[in-house]
């Protein structure tokens, strides 16, 4: 418990990031295809806030990949979001 209390905010965004990930097919299976998508829009939010919130920590020739990469998280964040919502509906 005491190593929980000591977690960063990235580690846990790190941990939620891979469990939604590994969870979304397994989701998908029990729940259907729209949870499994919602699951996966949540791991894709969450790869671009760690892109961002990485990009002052690499070198200022690679800031602008990884913003490349956080822009491509978040366009496929949105696509999977509205495949979400319209199997919901």
């Amino acid at each position: 418990m005491d190593r929980l209390q000591q977690m960063d905010k990235r580690n846990a965004v790190g941990c939620l990031f891979i469990l939604a990930m590994m969870a979304a097919p397994f989701i998908a299976l029990i729940y259907g295809f729209g949870f499994g998508l919602l699951v996966l829009t949540v791991g894709l939010l969450l790869t671009a806030a760690l892109a961002i919130d990485a990009r002052d920590q690499v070198l200022p020739e690679r800031r602008k990949f990884i913003l490349g990469m956080a822009a491509a998280a978040l366009a496929l964040a949105l696509v999977t979001g509205i495949a979400a919502v319209s199997q919901l509906r």
